[in-house]
């Protein structure tokens, strides 16, 4: 089911050669069945099909303990339908599962059932373009367990798209771990779609199932937006780098608190420089004539206030009166200064 390399080998250019290894370099368990399922339904000819395979492998519903037509049966009565469980040794079980395939088609892959997507996944790359952002995530972990030394990858958030918790990212790799419990397993390497989550191996060490739930707490974050709030990630983007984050959970406590923060875009200054000329009487004419830098003139002003330029150059922050509150990470303590010390 892994060997994926000649995905990287097929005909291209040297950079969608090399995006497809980086990407395999991080498949998960869930995205390996996937992706077994997309090549064999539809063999890639050419690197830029493979990419778009690659690009596809959220469209792919993996089902657990579905790997005859009698589990599957099973299982889609179990999970799918209000059939007593007592009721089902007299279903026809074999019959059940050929019929979710006729409306279903997939592929059985050992124990599991890939259900391919309901239309052909849309090509979103092309030769010539820009090559795709891996999006979708928001942490990547790689386990490793006594059965399976050379580790796993698990992608986060993990749930799919039909909120099954049994085909979540997590119980896929727990299975092909071989273990039930996160602590049965080391942590051997993390990613964080955020740079300023930090280091996250040295950050959590043995605690991965907290790793696991904060990744996906990211997740949630990251999908949502704020509650769709405007502009949310270039305000984020800012308020961690004003409070110089290099901690997973201080993201998170951030993500909670942008309450916290005053902003202003770059774009928004000239005409909120012009507002406040006006409102101290000065005539548009006399702007307008005078040539004035509102632009300038109102940023000239925000860093009077105790705002600080963006590095991205979107706008300004600055932390606002609200009380920030610590709900994952703990406030940074006060140093003492030199002899205040008790004796």
């Amino acid at each position: 089911m892994n060997d994926f390399d000649y995905l990287a080998q097929l005909p291209g250019e040297g950079r969608e050669q090399d995006w497809i290894r980086k990407r395999l370099g991080t498949l998960s368990v869930r995205e390996g069945y996937a992706l077994t399922a997309a090549v064999m339904g539809s063999p890639p000819e050419n690197a830029v099909q493979a990419i778009n395979r690659l690009q596809s492998l959220d469209e792919y519903r993996v089902l657990l303990d579905a790997g005859s037509y009698e589990a599957l049966g099973r299982r889609y009565l179990l999970n799918d339908t209000r059939m007593p469980v007592d009721a089902l040794a007299f279903a026809d079980l074999e019959s059940v599962g050929r019929q979710y395939e006729d409306k279903h088609p997939g592929l059985f892959i050992g124990s599991y059932y890939v259900q391919y997507p309901d239309a052909f996944p849309e090509q979103v790359y092309r030769s010539g373009m820009a090559l795709p952002a891996d999006e979708g995530w928001s942490v990547k972990v790689k386990l490793a367990s006594p059965a399976v030394p050379e580790g796993v990858w698990l992608r986060l958030p993990g749930l799919d798209e039909y909120g099954d918790e049994s085909s979540t990212e997590e119980a896929l790799a727990l299975r092909e771990l071989r273990i039930r419990r996160w602590d049965e397993c080391a942590l051997v390497d993390a990613q964080c779609v955020l740079p300023e989550a930090g280091d996250l191996v040295a950050q959590y060490g043995d605690n991965i199932a907290d790793l696991i739930y904060d990744g996906v707490q990211l997740g949630f974050v990251l999908e949502q937006k704020g509650q769709g709030s405007p502009s949310f990630q270039e305000r984020y983007t800012a308020a961690l780098a004003l409070e110089g984050c290099h901690d997973l959970r201080l993201a998170l406590d951030v993500s909670q608190n942008l309450n916290c923060y005053d902003w202003m875009q770059r774009a928004d200054l000239e005409a909120s420089g012009m507002a406040l000329l006006m409102d101290k009487g000065v005539s548009e004419e006399l702007i307008r004539a005078s040539g004035i830098d509102l632009a300038g003139y109102k940023a000239h002003l925000l860093e009077q206030e105790g705002y600080t330029p963006t590095a991205d150059g979107w706008g300004y922050i600055r932390r606002s009166a609200n009380e920030f509150c610590y709900q994952y990470s703990t406030p940074a303590q006060p140093q003492e200064e030199p002899g205040m010390a008790m004796q």
